[in-house]
């Protein structure tokens, strides 16, 4: 026996009923209009809320653009260096994405901040409370990760960064490293 898709009371199966609300999987009117209206408002809610966040997405600063980046970029590198272990000390976990050089206010809206080479796995304990992301032992443990040749790339990337050779990040830029990082991390979970 059938229920009723608004108060769950049996009704007649369709071949034994010639009432089109019954048919429908009502009992009766009644019960068809509260299912619509229901309906209606979880529909216009949804509409209500996609355009809310839309209002909310044009409004966004730049800053908030590239802080929500950040957030991705660090989700990969968190992920990606999960197996290599922490490139400051010998732990192998890796909570946090720590920058060689920090974002600072200086930093803030530039490359060097999500940049995938000033960016590595760390243990919480040397990405927070080792006197500003435990840097002596970085160095050494990017060296021997990447070699001397790479960690002298991302000095110059930062002389450069320091020089204004390289623009600022802009809103289109930073939807695109969401994209990518969102594509990317998806690929490794996939991997896993």
């Amino acid at each position: 026996m059938r229920k009723c898709r608004q108060c769950r009371e049996p009704i007649p199966s369709k071949k034994d009923c010639t009432d089109p609300y019954t048919n429908g999987g009502f009992c009766d009117i009644a019960c068809y209009g509260l299912n619509k209206a229901k309906k209606d408002k979880e529909a216009k809610d949804k509409r209500q809320r996609k355009e809310h966040a839309a209002r909310k997405e044009s409004i966004k600063t730049l800053q908030q653009h590239v802080s929500d980046a950040q957030g991705w970029v660090n989700r990969v590198v968190v992920a990606e260096d999960r197996g290599k272990g922490c490139i400051s000390c010998t732990s192998l976990n890796v909570t946090d994405a720590g920058h060689f050089f920090h974002k600072g206010t200086k930093y803030r809206t530039a490359w060097l901040t999500l940049d995938r080479r000033n960016l590595n796995g760390q243990c919480k304990k040397c990405n927070l409370f080792k006197g500003g992301g435990n840097q002596y032992e970085y160095r050494i443990g990017y060296i021997a990760r990447y070699g001397l040749a790479a960690f002298e790339d991302l000095e110059e990337f930062k002389r450069s960064t320091d020089r204004g050779e390289i623009p600022r990040i802009t809103i289109d830029e930073c939807k695109q490293a969401i994209a990518d990082s969102k594509a990317r991390l998806k690929a490794i979970k996939t991997n896993l």
